[in-house]
């Protein structure tokens, strides 16, 4: 399988991925000036729904498609890190209205990023199963189904021990108190 050009290799996939969540992201927030309760319920839910799942799923599709298309296992991580990176980096965008920006990048360590980071990985081991099945078809020798299985599984594990522990609560407090630490208790 060779090498496509990076535009079409990674830059289409990313762009993609990213164009969705950003078209659904402004029709998400523009909608809530909609008059008509229906159709602002309407739309606001169909285009929360596709910007939800292009930041929580997009990476699965990125990855697959990078790796199909000839990159690295470095370079599609990173490509399939594009849109969620940017979703969290616009939340600490929006804190600087009311946090010092130091403060604001300490947001990036909060529980919804550390799981989304998670489910990231999850992905990753599920778009390499994906991947390696579709090789397998085309003829193409392909490794063990070991390493992502592994993978899916470790990061879906510490993903619901997360959430077991108190639901998530016990993880925030940590991280209330690893902003109290370094910050002060604030206003």
């Amino acid at each position: 399988m060779e090498k496509r050009p990076f535009l079409s290799r990674v830059a289409f996939p990313v762009l993609t991925v990213a164009g969705i969540a950003f078209a659904s992201g402004f029709i998400y927030f523009a909608s809530g000036g909609m008059e008509r309760s229906m159709l602002h319920t309407v739309t606001a839910s169909l285009s929360g729904l596709a910007y939800f799942l292009a930041i929580s799923f997009g990476p699965l599709y990125v990855f697959a498609a990078t790796r199909l298309r000839g990159s690295s296992i470095p370079e599609s991580v990173l490509a399939s890190s594009v849109t969620p990176f940017l979703w969290m980096t616009k939340e600490v965008l929006v804190l600087t209205g009311s946090h010092p920006f130091i403060e604001c990048l300490y947001w990036y360590l909060n529980p919804l990023n550390i799981w989304l980071a998670l489910l990231m990985v999850a992905e990753f081991g599920a778009a390499a199963l994906i991947v390696r099945s579709k090789k397998k078809r085309m003829g193409v020798v392909v490794g063990s189904v070991l390493v992502p299985v592994a993978v899916i599984a470790g990061s879906l594990t510490i993903f619901a021990l997360m959430y077991a522990w108190g639901k998530g609560e016990n993880l925030y407090v940590i991280f209330l108190e690893g902003y109290r630490a370094l910050f002060g208790s604030g206003v």
